[in-house]
C-alpha cells in the first residue's frame, strides 16, 4: 500500500532535515570503499519513509 504525506511548513521541513542529519551522524563510519555507511539516508523523503516504516513496525508489534 502507498501513502502520501504532505508537509509544507518550513520549520517542520527543517526539523526533518536536522533529524535526518542527526540519524546519519549516529551511524558508524563507512567501511573502506564505501562513500556512506550502511543505513545512510541521503534525502528527507528517504528519512520520512524510514521513520514511517519503523512506526508501522512498532504498531504491528503492539497491536497485532
Amino acid at each position: 500500500m502507498t501513502f502520501q504525506v504532505t508537509i509544507n511548513d518550513a520549520d517542520k521541513l527543517a526539523g526533518i532535515t536536522k533529524a535526518r542529519e542527526a540519524y546519519n551522524a549516529s551511524l558508524p563510519e563507512p567501511t573502506e570503499g564505501q562513500e556512506h555507511p550502511d543505513g545512510y539516508l541521503a534525502t528527507d523523503a528517504e528519512y520520512v519513509q524510514f521513520v514511517m516504516d519503523k512506526a508501522a513496525e512498532s504498531y504491528a508489534k503492539q497491536y497485532a
